[in-house]
């Protein structure tokens, strides 16, 4: 072979590996992010990477699950669940470190478009002609802050009889949703910006819970102990949190 064709080939293979080794060299991070939160996260998410020159993943699901798996695998970068009570529960492992508060939610009940059951309160619940789907008190956050209303509402014994009045029980808000949207319930509690979601709010009525049993639930990020990218890691908290950040959250109906 020519002393020029064998170089022609060193130089391609050499600028093949150079490219091989920078894609390889791009950050990579996790967001470990609930469902609830994924609409605007998404949003925040393409901005820092485009600023970063980065790829960001996002582990979308429960709270607890995710949690849970972050725990588990200790990979990834940030933390977002549906209710800070994750991260104060959650706190003497040392994996979430500084964090930045970046709005709220607050649990409401869902229904039918136009109400058709004319469902008008918790005590409904209990109803045995409502088709209810409720969540998991063990996996997602909305789950958590259901338990949280009824005993507050009443006492165990109102909580264990409206579950177990229950058509179905779901992981998530998402599935809360859909359970609506595909008449597999008249009534769920939910996250209550979710509802005002496009793929949502044309079959969703929203009925609001006073705020003494569903209060206003902070959303916070927490940075990883174990992230590999800190600095991209807190530059994504900083923007969540800034102005422009708070305008896509409200988008989504965090305020």
């Amino acid at each position: 072979m020519k002393p020029i064709k064998l170089l022609f080939i060193f130089i391609l293979s050499t600028i093949t590996l150079s490219n091989a080794v920078f894609a390889k060299s791009k950050p990579n991070l996790i967001f470990y992010c609930g469902i609830t939160m994924v609409k605007p996260i998404q949003e925040i998410v393409k901005i820092i990477e485009k600023r970063y020159d980065c790829v960001i993943e996002i582990s979308q699901g429960g709270s607890q699950d995710l949690y849970n798996s972050l725990s588990y695998s200790k990979k990834g970068d940030l933390y977002l669940p549906g209710s800070n009570s994750y991260r104060l529960k959650n706190l003497k492992d040392g994996f979430l470190l500084e964090s930045k508060y970046i709005g709220f939610n607050k649990a409401a009940i869902f229904v039918q478009k136009t109400n058709p059951k004319n469902i008008k309160n918790l005590d409904d619940l209990l109803n045995k002609d409502i088709s209810i789907v409720l969540c998991n008190p063990g996996s997602g956050s909305i789950g958590r802050m259901t338990k949280k209303i009824l005993l507050k509402y009443k006492n165990e014994d109102f909580f264990n009889d409206v579950y177990d009045n229950t058509a179905a029980i779901s992981t998530d808000s998402r599935n809360l949703n859909k359970a609506l949207i595909n008449k597999d319930a008249d009534m769920v509690i939910n996250w209550k910006a979710t509802g005002y979601w496009t793929e949502n709010y044309k079959y969703i009525d929203i009925i609001d819970i006073d705020e003494k049993y569903a209060p206003k639930k902070k959303l916070i990020i927490s940075l990883l102990s174990f992230s590999k990218h800190p600095k991209i890691a807190k530059a994504l908290m900083e923007f969540a949190s800034s102005e422009d950040g708070q305008k896509i959250m409200k988008k989504y109906g965090f305020l």
